[in-house]
């Protein structure tokens, strides 16, 4: 059994959410798989378009967001830490 050197346990979930850099990037669409306090796992359509940084925002909820550093990439996920501002 492996063991999970998480600080924080994930919640497995499945949310669409937004990634947005509030630039001149249009808005990417991408569903949020897990969930912590202190990161996420994201499907999106092609990882390697996905700035470094960028804003996380949820849907449905206004004005609800995290800002993200992206720790990791495979083809269509990407492991985030939301950073503290």
């Amino acid at each position: 059994m492996i063991k999970e050197k998480r600080k924080d346990p994930r919640r497995g979930l499945r949310y669409h959410a937004w990634i947005g850099t509030g630039g001149t990037m249009p808005l990417r669409g991408c569903i949020v798989s897990d969930i912590s306090d202190n990161g996420a796992k994201l499907d999106v359509e092609s990882a390697q378009e996905v700035p470094d940084e960028f804003q996380l925002l949820f849907s449905g909820h206004d004005g609800i967001y995290r800002h993200c550093r992206a720790v990791w990439r495979t083809l269509n996920q990407i492991g985030v830490h939301f950073e503290r501002r």
